[in-house]
């Protein structure tokens, strides 16, 4: 029988410390190193977020027996892999924006909170953990180590953004009789979701925390942003 998961058990705790310590790292590498390397680090980065999802896919399906249709990117976190991996090979200012307020609003919290089907040291663990802690690995790395700019307005576009993403999925859900976002019923184990209320009032809830969770990271930021200025390139010979 594999093992359960045990949420806020020392396993938990300690590879919640692992993935923290790993992106703080990494992140605090990409500011020293010079502007030139770190983007170049930068573009590895989004590289591997399409690789791994390819390579976590393959495994869910041939060890994992998940359904081949939950492969589609119809969560936020996987829809992620594809807007970081954008943004960070093709430098474009709001798939940084959307990479940043959905990966903080909503990866972080899976992160502190997660749903894992079984728990240590099994494939689904290692695999939830691994997915959730690479997208923020690369969300702080694009603010921290690439000075990505954050603003009201990006808040702005990234809450369109998911809008019109939930209408899509909402859409590939109703067609194809699929629950991706827990648009249409709450998720199968107990989560944070539970104490929002019954469907479907737990979506106007959810989107009331995003954007409370928007306006917080964007503070979050700014503050960081004082205490460590934007890095200035070199001025050019």
């Amino acid at each position: 029988m594999p093992p359960s998961f045990t949420p806020f058990g020392l396993l938990h705790l300690l590879t919640v410390v692992v993935v923290v310590g790993i992106i703080a790292i990494t992140a605090a590498w990409g500011r020293r190193a010079r502007d030139a390397d770190a983007r170049r680090f930068g573009r590895v980065l989004g590289v591997t977020l399409l690789v791994y999802y390819v390579v976590e896919g393959w495994v869910r399906v041939t060890y994992l027996h998940t359904p081949p249709i939950f492969l589609v990117p119809g969560e936020l976190c996987s829809a992620l892999f594809f807007v970081g991996a954008f943004a960070l090979l093709t430098d474009h200012p709001v798939a940084f924006e959307v990479l940043f307020f959905w990966t903080f609003a909503g990866t972080v919290h899976a992160l502190i909170t997660p749903t894992p089907l079984e728990g240590f040291p099994s494939i689904e663990y290692v695999r939830y953990f691994a997915c959730h802690g690479l997208l923020i690995l690369v969300a702080t790395y694009s603010v921290i180590a690439l000075d990505r700019p954050m603003t009201w307005r990006s808040l702005l576009r990234a809450a369109i953004a998911l809008q019109v993403w939930e209408i899509l999925v909402g859409i590939f859900d109703w067609v194809f009789d699929q629950n991706f976002m827990y648009l249409r019923r709450p998720p199968p184990s107990p989560t944070l979701i539970d104490s929002l209320g019954p469907w479907p009032w737990y979506l106007v809830s959810l989107e009331l925390v995003a954007i409370a969770s928007f306006v917080l990271w964007l503070g979050v930021l700014t503050l960081a942003r004082g205490a460590f200025p934007v890095r200035v390139p070199p001025a050019a010979p």
